[in-house]
């Protein structure tokens, strides 16, 4: 059945997730897929939740136990992360993260266990083991349960959810979110799209970020909808899913809805799709060109919304044809679900119109940071309680909102926020690095890309690609800058301090590759496929960096597989990362071309 958000209080949506009553009419209907369209009826799904449930408690896990999840995508993740979150507080976290980054990460969540599949990365098991952290592993977990419901129900304000978020300090932040803060917000975003049982939305967003939990996970299943788990991110898996599984809704960032669009354009698809409602952007900002060309190709409205991970995902969104004020350009849209106010000095509410720094309140936003200076809250000039975003806008007369910039020093990049300080104290950590500062560079689908400019300390020479690989074991991929400039000196204010704001601007020379054409045939193939893919009008320079030319990780898989096909090699999805520009990836593909001629000779 249809759950209406608004009207029912979240202790009963409690009830009707948990409650096998509540599914007594809707049993049968489908809650999960997987790509390749196998189908988990709402009633098999409760079970699952119910017989696991039940198994952690029966490992003595308890709802002041927090357990970190580690697992592949798909639709035993979304289960697993259902019924975790049914005894104990769950922290999801990122399969691919470093062993430094992991260990940071299982001490700040003050994580009890650490939950996984089958496959568990060895990080993680070796992590686990330094910490002392008992490994509970799924296929041993899920035992027949003969039980018919959960042992011990959550009431609405136990802790559901630990997620991770970047301020404006060099270490992330926890915020906890409750089961009140994710089903109401759940409920926001299904009255928001109108879903209902019919809905099918496609999960494109990892299940360790808050937007694909609440956008593509839980409001559906709410509605009564049902949810494709996917495998990856991969447009052209993304686009099969739309068309042979009957997707009605997308919810994802704008580069990744990018990849989707010229991805159906390279494959000739046509506009329109028949299942297909609208698509959703959000968790980064969506260009207004991006916008038009999509809705003219599929055929649907896009929404764009504005959420972060304190407020357990949806602000504001503008709404469907139709419904609420007209959207307009650069707006995401009036408040859907918490109130809304731009607070000025003091914090003082301002009137439409005026910018200063957006708060929000209601039942979806988290009570506050843990173990932090700060908890989020503050106290305006009127007495009321307000927690504050750290962006910047103002609000017009029909209450849509405008964001004029970011209040807080953070990087946005294509929709993973990067700490600037944090990428400064990485690379500090190198011995031979005497200063450094990271900093945004403008990118075309990204929005933002990241840069940093180092000072070698006295006498040292280092090669930038050998900072590179320094930053890849001490940081999380996404926050590892694409280009790392090595200067004579770093801009300083007139007070001596380090000048970030502007970096890009009075850096452009450096940042721009020395106009040399590829040199051999490895070069000169890994330039055109790369020219191939980004749909450039010329061959990139030898020196060019892939991401600073218009590349994203998508686009990145893209030209690793077609190199893998053309020199028949078995190469990692992500090599560009490590080896960005055409000149180092044609020396990476020479030397594994080496390396597997001399495995061949060896054979008898």
């Amino acid at each position: 059945m249809s759950l209406d958000p608004v009207v029912h209080p979240v202790e009963f949506l409690l009830d009707a997730w948990w409650w096998p009553s509540r599914i007594e009419t809707a049993g049968h209907q489908p809650a999960l897929l997987d790509a390749d369209g196998r189908i988990t009826t709402r009633e098999q799904l409760q079970a699952q939740i119910h017989a696991l449930a039940n198994a952690l408690s029966s490992q003595g896990v308890q709802r002041n136990d927090r357990l970190a999840l580690v697992m592949t995508p798909g639709t035993a993740m979304a289960a697993t992360l259902l019924a975790a979150m049914a005894v104990a507080a769950v922290a999801p976290l990122m399969p691919s993260s470093p062993l430094p980054i992991i260990l940071d990460d299982l001490r700040r969540l003050g994580a009890t266990h650490v939950l996984v599949d089958e496959n568990p990365p060895a990080t993680f098991l070796e992590a686990a083991g330094q910490l002392g952290l008992p490994v509970l592993s799924l296929p041993s977990l899920m035992v027949p349960d003969e039980l018919s419901g959960i042992a011990v129900t959550p009431e609405s304000g136990d802790l559901a959810l630990l997620l991770q978020t970047s301020g404006t300090t060099s270490r992330p932040k926890v915020v906890p979110l409750s089961h009140a803060n994710l089903l109401t917000s759940a409920g926001n975003i299904a009255t928001t799209l109108k879903l209902s049982p019919t809905d099918r939305s496609i999960a494109a967003m990892p299940l360790f970020h808050i937007h694909g939990i609440v956008a593509s996970l839980l409001a559906p299943l709410l509605a009564g909808g049902s949810v494709i788990c996917c495998r990856s991110s991969d447009p052209e898996q993304l686009l099969a899913a739309i068309h042979h599984l009957q997707a009605t809704y997308l919810s994802a960032v704008p580069t990744l809805l990018q990849a989707l669009l010229n991805n159906s354009n390279q494959q000739g698809e046509p506009p329109g799709f028949n299942h297909l409602r609208f698509l959703r952007s959000s968790s980064s900002p969506l260009s207004p060109v991006l916008q038009q060309r999509l809705e003219h190709h599929f055929g649907v409205p896009v929404l764009e919304a504005y959420g972060m991970t304190e407020a357990a995902h949806q602000i504001c969104s503008n709404r469907l044809p139709g419904e609420g004020p007209t959207p307009l350009p650069g707006s995401v849209g009036p408040a859907v679900g918490p109130e809304v106010m731009v607070l000025g000095p003091e914090h003082r509410p301002l009137p439409a119109g005026e910018s200063g720094e957006v708060a929000i309140r209601g039942p979806n936003v988290t009570a506050g940071y843990e173990a932090a200076d700060l908890s989020g809250w503050v106290t305006a000039f009127n007495g009321e309680s307000w927690f504050l975003t750290g962006d910047e806008g103002y609000l017009d007369q029909e209450g849509r909102l405008f964001l004029t910039g970011r209040l807080k020093e953070m990087i946005n990049r294509g929709g993973e926020k990067v700490i600037p300080r944090r990428v400064d104290e990485a690379l500090l950590l190198h011995p031979g690095v005497d200063q450094a500062l990271a900093f945004a560079v403008p990118h075309p689908t990204l929005g933002e890309d990241l840069a940093a400019a180092v000072v070698l300390r006295a006498g040292l020479n280092l090669e930038e690609q050998q900072l590179r690989q320094h930053a890849f074991s001490v940081l999380a991929p996404h926050e590892v800058p694409s280009r790392i400039l090595i200067l004579e000196e770093l801009p300083r204010g007139v007070t001596g301090k380090l000048q970030r704001i502007g970096l890009a601007e009075r850096l452009a020379d450096a940042l721009r590759p020395a106009e040399e054409p590829a040199v051999g045939e490895l070069e000169e193939l890994v330039a055109s496929v790369i020219s191939e893919v980004l749909e450039l009008k010329e061959l990139p320079s030898r020196e060019a960096n892939f991401f600073q030319i218009g590349g994203d990780s998508l686009a990145g898989t893209r030209v690793i597989t077609r190199l893998a096909e053309q020199l028949s090699l078995d190469l990692q999805p992500t090599l560009l990362f490590t080896v960005p520009t055409v000149r180092t990836l044609a020396e990476k593909l020479d030397q594994l071309l080496d390396e597997t001629l001399a495995q061949l000779e060896e054979l008898p």
